[in-house]
């Protein structure tokens, strides 16, 4: 019992949509439990005990996830900026040292923005389409593998301790996600989420981002 218990446990803290349906009484008990079951691997001798944990799980869950996150949601500032490029470079150090040149034409102080995303393959540069002529006389034709164009970034301000609650990332990615709105980029900086989409996507994005409150 001890060992399904945590296995349902695991399966429902990773898995937001799930959790949310669950404490909102929208979803059939026996039907998560089948779900579950398949998903696990587990067998159907075992419906009896799956369910039981499911009902425990809620019981000792809801209220503290439903106060902790309707506390982080009502405190949410949302910022845009559109016209936003995503550029995909190769990573080495001419690259880095043509990074370091681009940064001296942004200006940090009227809002303007650059953010830089060092993988291992590769680098992203996230920035607004009225300083790509920066770019492109900085960087070489051969040097820019690839453009995603007609974004949209939405910047996420929490509040200062949303940053220790887990779970959050997931509750912003998953509300998006059911949305059917792609996410291009997701980089977090606590307390701030920011997130590129397509700029058909905003309206939609920013109507699912104001109904989680009404949720919570």
């Amino acid at each position: 019992m001890t060992n399904i218990s945590d296995k349902i446990k695991v399966f429902l803290d990773n898995d937001f949509i799930i959790r949310r349906c669950l404490f909102q009484n929208i979803l059939s008990l026996r039907a998560l439990s089948r779900h579950i079951i398949k998903e696990i691997n587990l067998e159907q001798a075992n419906m009896d005990a799956v369910m039981s944990a499911i009902r425990r799980y809620k019981k000792d869950n809801k209220a503290k996830e439903t106060q902790r996150t309707q506390k982080i949601i009502s405190d949410v500032s949302i910022k845009t900026k559109d016209r936003i490029l995503d550029v995909y470079l190769p990573k080495n150090k001419e690259v880095q040292a043509k990074i370091i040149e681009l940064n001296k034409h942004i200006d940090f102080e009227k809002g303007e923005i650059l953010r830089i995303i060092q993988a291992e393959q590769g680098i992203r540069v996230i920035i607004e389409d009225k300083n790509f002529k920066h770019l492109s006389d900085i960087f070489n034709k051969k040097d820019i593998v690839s453009i995603n164009r007609n974004l949209t970034e939405i910047n996420i301000q929490f509040s200062l301790h949303a940053a220790k609650t887990p779970g959050i990332i997931a509750l912003i990615s998953s509300s998006l996600n059911s949305e059917n709105i792609n996410i291009v980029e997701i980089m977090s900086s606590a307390p701030e989420l920011i997130i590129l989409l397509d700029q058909k996507d905003l309206i939609k994005a920013l109507s699912t981002l104001e109904n989680l409150k009404n949720i919570y």
